[in-house]
């Protein structure tokens, strides 16, 4: 049995390595992009001009441009573990 690959085809695949590549040399996985988002209650630790940086549990420090709270509020975040993007921000209740 003779299998050929189309051009088309080697295509996707070299596509699709070069993405898992990717993520592997970033240190993360596919799955943390499908993960579901984990909200925390977090103080701001630093405040310089308009921009704030917070550290959740996973010990990744991701920040908010024109924050609107100041040092040392408590505020509710929505992020993706390992990842260093947030998904939310609001002033805890």
């Amino acid at each position: 049995m003779d299998f050929e690959f189309s051009p088309k085809w080697l295509a996707v695949l070299f596509v699709i390595a070069g993405v898992v590549v990717v993520f592997m040399l970033m240190g993360g996985s596919l799955t943390q992009l499908f993960s579901s988002s984990t909200q925390e209650s977090v103080l701001v630790q630093i405040k310089q001009g308009n921009t704030c940086v917070i550290e959740a549990s996973d010990g990744i420090p991701r920040t908010i441009d024109n924050c609107p709270y100041q040092l040392g509020d408590n505020i509710t975040i929505s992020y993706k573990q390992g990842l260093p993007s947030l998904e939310g921000h609001q002033l805890a209740q």
